[in-house]
């Protein structure tokens, strides 16, 4: 480990991801008792207001600012504000400090599209601008924490995404885009990224077709049927899903990178599930049936063939707490074929 990141006398660390599978071995082993939390809804907090209490909350993390240093009594920090919501509808600000910027709020931004719920401990209730949230040094935050609790809100969270959405767009500025907003061409949207701020999301409708430039890349991953979150486990097999913690069997999901192109330039771009289906004209399962030598043949027609569609494409941009393009593409968000052009 770097030695800035070391806790107590570990010199390593062992990460583990979304594709590492984790099974129990059944042994005569002592049953370990889990930790128990004394969760406290976001809409009870008023009564710890400016307290010594160390308060536990889980919440679904909406939307994030990009980290800021400030002046404090001891001198220059950097803190990250994190916006938390959970089924009482109360909006909350938490605000992290030091090493959880570097830390958690990373692993926070690169799911933060996807709602993660978040467990924090030992957190502090302030009245600072109204009532908000503050990590202490001995908080512990864990996204994503295997809870009873965490798979009701995560219940909850599916069936009022809509809402939320609402919420996100009223109070943060909304990412979708309509049939009203302009078509640009895509030399413009490198010339918008430029004076985009951290951490916004905005949209862009161009017309224009699509072209393959790898034929070798992977058009597909295994992913959960009921998340689309990657996964190691192998085609067909049954699992639980560490991330929608719902039981599960690994599917094929299609994904394309390409390039979309007008007369101006191209840019490249992701396409996931039915949509990349819907443009390639093919789906998962058709790519995987493919022997090797029947592989490269199929690609080259279907690259010759998505070159004779004509699209009105909606990309979405995620741009990283360094006001940068996340993973460097754009994301295909919707597709409506231009009459008049080839199927």
């Amino acid at each position: 480990m770097d030695p800035r990141h070391q806790r107590g006398p570990y010199q390593f660390q062992w990460t583990i991801n979304s594709k590492t599978i984790v099974e129990e071995i059944e042994e005569d082993e002592p049953a370990l008792r889990p930790p128990e939390y004394k969760l406290v809804p976001l809409n009870e907090l008023g009564v710890h207001i400016d307290t010594d209490a160390e308060i536990d909350i889980l919440a679904l993390a909406i939307h994030m600012n990009p980290p800021n240093e400030v002046n404090t009594n001891h001198g220059k920090s950097l803190i990250q504000e994190i916006y938390l919501i959970d089924p009482g509808l109360k909006l909350l600000r938490l605000t992290m400090w030091n090493r959880f910027v570097h830390d958690e709020c990373r692993e926070i931004s690169d799911l933060i599209l996807a709602k993660p719920i978040i467990l924090g401990t030992r957190i502090k209730v302030s009245s600072y601008n109204g009532l908000s949230l503050s990590s202490r040094p001995t908080s512990v935050f864990i996204v994503e924490p295997l809870l009873s609790s965490s798979v009701a809100l995560h219940t909850w969270a599916a069936q009022n995404d809509k809402l939320l959405e609402e919420i996100i767009g009223n109070s943060f500025g909304s990412a979708s885009s309509s049939s009203t907003d302009p078509i640009i061409k895509v030399s413009e949207i490198a010339e918008k990224l430029i004076s985009a701020s951290a951490m916004a999301r905005s949209t862009y409708l161009v017309r224009g077709k699509f072209r393959m430039v790898d034929f070798h890349q992977s058009f597909h991953y295994v992913s959960c049927e009921n998340c689309n979150k990657a996964t190691g486990y192998d085609l067909g097999e049954n699992f639980i899903c560490y991330s929608c913690k719902n039981a599960a069997i690994a599917r094929a999901r299609c994904r394309v990178y390409l390039d979309v192109y007008d007369d101006t330039t191209s840019t490249p771009v992701v396409i996931f599930g039915s949509l990349a289906e819907k443009i390639l004209g093919c789906t998962a399962v058709d790519l995987i049936d493919r022997t090797d030598e029947e592989h490269l043949p199929y690609i080259e027609n279907i690259a010759n063939n998505i070159e004779n569609n004509e699209w009105i494409i909606v990309l979405g941009a995620q741009m990283n707490e360094s006001g940068r393009l996340r993973q460097n593409k754009l994301t295909v968000l919707s597709v409506n074929n231009v009459p008049g052009t080839a199927e």
